[in-house]
């Protein structure tokens, strides 16, 4: 069935209207949703169908939890068909478009029918920008060389995201991972910095704990090092949000978010072959029951142009969601203030990658 993979949160339809459909369990399905993943008016009911089977299934402290503190995350198959749409109208092409991914490489951001898979399967080949958490550790060098395989005069589509973990009792920043019996981290380097750091600020043996290790001399260490040393900065906060690796996990976002644009913007050659960037970022949510979540924060392109920069995220998803009760109302204002374009550098964000 189509509609397989297709997972409409319960919080999607906040800022889109009046909804096509709702399911018994009070599950609401936004038309903008419908509309971009390729669902006619006359197909509603077999959505709506899927929708309340899924419910039994997934267990509903996880999805509460899902719409209290990743409010407009969508399942892959509604962001790759919603995403895909804007980009096809914009000429983007598999034959003249490179993919390329800055995600961690924990095996469970690669799931067959997922996000990178289906992106991967309509755009071609995928470029690995990313390291722990998302980080794009390729560095200039490795922004380089993708933008140096480009197709001539072709697009670049990058996505860009730190992931965390769902449980079915609604816990954030954990998973229960194939074949496995126990629980783990996600993202384990994500958690593991910030439980090295939460026990160095707290003066807590730290023995054991994933991710200790000081400084950056290690070499064989460098990226979790260099994670726990920008991660340190944000941390001021995390005690009074509602859910510390909530917090984390959207200081992550925005850790990523700076190092991977202005890597790209300053990568020598960039616009050598290609002629148009198109950036889409967000927080990837592992699921272990009723398919992975994305939740879109950032979609964005530009040409080499100063000043070219157009926001694609009204038009794809709808209205940004409202992050005040999650990072704080101060936060939240000056969140999604974020671009693509490099003399739009912001004092805040100069002394952040200072």
């Amino acid at each position: 069935m189509r509609t397989e993979r297709i997972t409409v949160p319960l919080a999607v339809i906040g800022a889109a209207g009046a909804a096509a459909g709702t399911t018994a369990a009070g599950i609401v399905i936004a038309p903008r949703i419908l509309n971009a993943i390729g669902i006619a008016s006359g197909d509603v009911d077999e959505v709506v169908a899927f929708e309340e089977e899924r419910a039994k299934r997934v267990d509903p402290r996880a999805e509460a939890s899902m719409a209290k503190y990743f409010p407009g995350s969508l399942g892959s198959l509604a962001v790759e068909r919603a995403t895909s749409k804007v980009l096809v109208k914009r000429g983007y092409t598999m034959d003249n478009t490179l993919f390329a991914t800055s995600i961690c490489p924990d095996e469970v951001n690669s799931k067959p029918g997922e996000l990178v898979d289906l992106f991967k399967n309509r755009w071609g080949e995928n470029f690995g920008l990313g390291g722990l958490g998302g980080v794009p550790f390729t560095g200039k060098a490795g922004f380089g060389a993708y933008s140096h395989h480009v197709p001539n005069g072709g697009k670049m589509f990058i996505l860009f995201a730190p992931h965390v973990g769902v449980m079915y009792d609604g816990t954030v920043g954990s998973i229960r991972r194939t074949n496995q019996d126990g629980v783990s981290s996600a993202c384990g380097a994500a958690v593991g910095a910030f439980k090295a750091l939460k026990a160095e600020m707290e003066s807590v043996n730290t023995e054991g704990v994933y991710g200790v290790n000081s400084g950056m001399s290690d070499y064989f260490d460098a990226q979790i090092n260099f994670i726990k040393a920008k991660l340190k900065q944000r941390l001021a906060n995390y005690a009074s949000a509602p859910d510390a690796i909530t917090y984390v996990t959207y200081q992550m976002y925005s850790l990523v978010r700076e190092f991977f644009i202005d890597e790209v913007l300053t990568a020598p050659g960039f616009w050598d072959y290609a002629e148009e960037l198109t950036v889409l970022g967000g927080v990837m949510v592992n699921r272990g029951i009723g398919g992975d979540r994305f939740m879109p924060l950032m979609f964005q392109t530009r040409t080499q142009a100063q000043d070219s920069c157009t926001d694609l995220y009204s038009e794809t998803f709808g209205a940004e969601p409202d992050l005040s009760a999650i990072l704080g109302s101060e936060a939240a204002t000056s969140f999604y203030k974020y671009d693509l374009e490099t003399f739009k550098l912001s004092d805040k964000r100069q002394n952040i990658m200072s």
